[in-house]
């Protein structure tokens, strides 16, 4: 396994902390919990590769996720910051459900990057290993399983890194899963905005996104977002590609042909690694706008001139220093002792 970014584990496990928090598994179980960063103790026993699981009458929490093919980068990433997360309220004896403490027990639960392995892994986590709460995913095809896993058998689905507005609207909506995230139509007018109303230099875009349920809307958002906030700007072309693709030569070159000025993409990864590597070394060096072609390891073997135009929304994002108040920077110093 690569080794994966702090910066990642702290991101990610500071929303961990919201997933074990906030939710309330059934009406049969109430939680009672707050997350106080002041009782954090000593975390330097954390080995995030041989994380300590309890078992027996505990809290279950499944990462429904990719732990294997194309895309496993992504359920290594949950899987070991959730664990962090876990770590730290199991140390502090656990959460009180009911009166009662109970620890955090983190399960995998592999979709293989799969709709179908998605809805049976989902199903085995709810009837077999009766988990409390569903987390995911990459890829909103798949949250859309989740959310339907959940809804079915009435448990909560946490909805972390899938942005699809469409997973919320009138037809999907369900009572048992919630996003805590931004969506795609925010990002899109985000970006919009930050390009018309405050840049106001790039005028044309290219659009190029993953050809699925999220890569859809990602564009869709950013096109509401530039006929609001700027409709001088110009989509000079448009392409989705499939997921996982390993040549991206095609769409390059008509990228560079286009005469645009930044490309507008919602790559994750792997796909978002291998676009940018293959973007560098055709020695395209137009900017993208995008959120998640930040992948430490990806951007370590592009080097510094490899990442110069790289332009994130981020939700997190914030200006230096990173960790501003007393609870941001004991958190992060906890972190930095392991």
């Amino acid at each position: 396994m690569k080794p994966i970014s702090k910066d990642i584990f702290i991101l990610v496990g500071i929303l961990s902390f919201f997933l074990l928090t906030a939710f309330s598994p059934s009406k049969s179980m109430a939680v009672n919990a707050a997350f106080d960063v002041k009782k954090m103790g000593d975390m330097s026993d954390f080995d995030p590769n041989n994380p300590v699981i309890p078992t027996g009458d505990t809290i279950k929490v499944a990462i429904v996720a990719s732990f294997s093919g194309p895309a496993a980068i992504n359920g290594q990433i949950y899987w070991l910051c959730l664990q962090w997360a876990a770590h730290d309220f199991n140390k502090r004896g656990g959460i009180f459900v009911d009166g009662k403490k109970k620890l955090v027990q983190i399960l995998k639960a592999d979709t293989m990057g799969k709709p179908d392995q998605a809805k049976k892994i989902s199903e085995r986590m709810a009837l077999q290993e009766r988990v409390h709460l569903l987390w995911g995913t990459d890829g909103s095809h798949i949250m859309k399983v989740i959310n339907q896993t959940a809804d079915k058998y009435k448990i909560i689905a946490q909805c972390s890194p899938s942005l699809s507005d469409e997973l919320y609207d009138a037809t999907n909506f369900t009572r048992y899963s919630f996003l805590t995230a931004f969506s795609t139509d925010q990002i899109g007018r985000g970006f919009a905005y930050y390009y018309g109303q405050m840049r106001k230099k790039e005028k044309k875009f290219y659009i190029l996104c993953q050809d699925y349920l999220f890569g859809h809307q990602f564009a869709d958002g950013f096109k509401h977002g530039l006929k609001e906030y700027y409709p001088g700007a110009e989509i000079v072309g448009e392409d989705y590609h499939k997921l996982f693709l390993t040549d991206f030569a095609p769409y390059l070159t008509k990228i560079k042909a286009s005469g645009a000025e930044v490309i507008y993409t919602g790559d994750w990864m792997p796909d978002a690694g291998n676009l940018l590597k293959q973007t560098r070394s055709m020695g395209i060096t137009l900017p993208f706008a995008m959120i998640y072609m930040t992948e430490p390891n990806m951007l370590h073997e592009v080097g510094v001139e490899g990442t110069k135009g790289l332009m994130e929304l981020s939700q997190y994002g914030t200006t230096a220093p990173m960790f501003k108040t007393p609870e941001q920077i004991k958190y992060y110093k906890t972190w930095n002792n392991l």
